[in-house]
């Protein structure tokens, strides 16, 4: 992880900057920019075969993108404002929205995202890699009101579906051929197997 020399005063300045080529960047709380270490190839396998199956049942297929949008939140934990969830699904009302930005963005004040998934990387339950996608987004994405937020465990072998219930999320965990339940795609038919492996 490397930091950047500029220090941005505000989420809109960093938008219209021109960091550079096509890193994988995040803001921190404190105006820094940082970038990431390339994403594992399984996580991204994981992420790519999602989007591909939710492209054949969402409407139009451009709503749904693969590690492409990033979203502002507040910080929390490891004090980023943004994130880029590994797969998200937006609203259609999204596209003329984020057209504006330079790069593609959900500020806040739009709607929020259909769903979101998070592939998690490998660490144990006290690591910056669990606590990223089990606390932090989570945290995150409830505070959007992002009804469906899916955490992709392969080290675990799980998938953790939450729901947004009364402004909350409620949690359920599939593994093995558990199929899972989706409020978001109702029609889905799939399994915990299925997404961990990739192959879908």
């Amino acid at each position: 992880m490397t930091y950047t020399s500029t220090r941005y005063k505000t989420y809109s300045e960093y938008l219209h900057a021109d960091i550079g080529p096509d890193a994988n960047y995040r803001l921190l709380s404190t105006g820094e920019v940082i970038e990431l270490p390339p994403e594992d190839e399984e996580n991204i396998c994981i992420g790519s075969e999602l989007t591909f199956l939710l492209k054949q049942i969402v409407n139009p297929r451009r709503l749904v993108r693969a590690s492409a949008t990033e979203i502002q939140v507040h910080p929390v934990g490891d004090g980023r404002i943004n994130r880029v969830p590994d797969v998200i699904v937006l609203r259609p009302e999204h596209i003329g929205l984020i057209a504006e930005t330079k790069k593609s963005a959900i500020l806040f004040g739009m709607p929020a995202p259909a769903f979101v998934a998070e592939v998690v990387s490998p660490g144990g339950e006290h690591s910056e890699n669990y606590r990223r996608d089990y606390e932090w987004k989570r945290q995150q994405y409830q505070d959007w009101q992002i009804p469906e937020y899916w955490i992709i465990d392969r080290h675990r072998q799980q998938v953790t579906v939450l729901i947004l219930q009364a402004e909350a999320y409620a949690e359920s965990v599939y593994r093995n051929a558990e199929q899972i339940r989706s409020v978001a795609f109702p029609t889905l038919t799939l399994s915990a197997e299925q997404v961990l492996s990739g192959g879908l």
